[in-house]
């Protein structure tokens, strides 16, 4: 098994790189990392993974399903089964891998874990041994499968009730046939693939605020994926310890799409670049200072 990351730091957080390297010296499979850089510097070196793809250029918006979407093209052609894992956690198991590849010989999507332990901010210094350290929350597809929901739950303000995201693995001809949907340009993409895989599109029609241009533009990339993936989705009993990246109310992760709204935001907004980023097809300064800010406001030094 391959694993692909995004890494793209557009506020210049200085936790970052080194919680990328604590996550790159734990991850135990081979990497293909895409990073890129708004202004010409790179923040990752040589080492940093087996297969380096570094890109400059592209609107400041939260780039990690487009990048992640360049990262496929890279992993070697032999390899079935990817997965694509946040460049910030630790997997509790050190087989995590093996019983991934177990799950994808009978299902097509694989959550990579069942609970996430949230980190404190001191706590990426020491051994990560944390077994007796409360978990924080329940991945989305345990909490499914362990409460037999015929439908997903609503998101509060406080994330740690259940993971959308952190870690995933799929077959790879469902990557390579459908992508990851990468146009949400607040962040929010793991969400609308979890919708997808379960076929609630309506629910991220409203949680999200989708005008009938975005709607149609992810419904385009979501009915195919629903149906591809066939409801065999299943998960990697065990935990993911999150490393500390910030208070999580300084993400905004329940109002971060309102300003979408106010700043007219439709997909014809945005291009892929030469590059492969996402570039602006038309000068939007306000919702272009919006995205900005928002990265900012995150304090993820603290």
């Amino acid at each position: 098994m391959w694993a692909i990351t995004s890494y793209f730091n557009p506020a210049r957080f200085r936790g970052r790189l080194p919680n990328y390297r604590i996550f790159r010296a734990n991850l135990g499979v081979p990497l293909v990392a895409v990073e890129l850089s708004f202004d010409g510097r790179f923040e990752l070196e040589e080492g940093d993974a087996d297969i380096l793809v570094q890109i400059s250029g592209g609107a400041a918006l939260w780039q990690k399903e487009r990048l992640l979407n360049l990262a496929l093209k890279s992993v070697p052609p032999a390899e079935n089964h990817i997965a694509w894992v946040d460049c910030d956690v630790i997997f509790e198991r050190r087989d995590w891998m093996h019983e991934a590849g177990k799950q994808l010989s009978e299902f097509n999507v694989v959550q990579l874990l069942s609970h996430q332990v949230d980190l404190n901010p001191e706590d990426h210094h020491t051994n990560f041994e944390y077994r007796h350290t409360p978990s924080s929350g329940q991945g989305i597809v345990s909490m499914v499968t362990e409460t037999k929901a015929e439908v997903l739950p609503t998101p509060g303000r406080n994330r740690r009730s259940f993971a959308w995201g952190l870690a995933w693995a799929a077959r790879r001809e469902i990557l390579q046939g459908h992508g990851l949907y990468d146009a949400m340009v607040v962040g929010g993409g793991t969400r609308a693939l979890v919708s997808a895989m379960y076929g609630e599109f309506d629910r991220i029609t409203e949680a999200f605020q989708l005008t009938p241009a975005r709607q149609e533009h992810y419904l385009r990339w979501a009915r195919p994926f629903h149906k591809a993936v066939n409801g065999r989705i299943s998960h990697v009993p065990g935990r993911l310890y999150h490393l500390w990246h910030g208070k999580l109310e300084n993400r905004n992760y329940a109002g971060r799409y309102q300003g979408l709204v106010d700043f007219d935001f439709e997909p014809t907004d945005i291009a892929i670049g030469s590059n492969g980023a996402w570039h602006w097809a038309r000068s939007k300064p306000d919702l272009e200072k919006y995205l900005m800010n928002h990265f900012v406001n995150r304090a993820e030094d603290g």
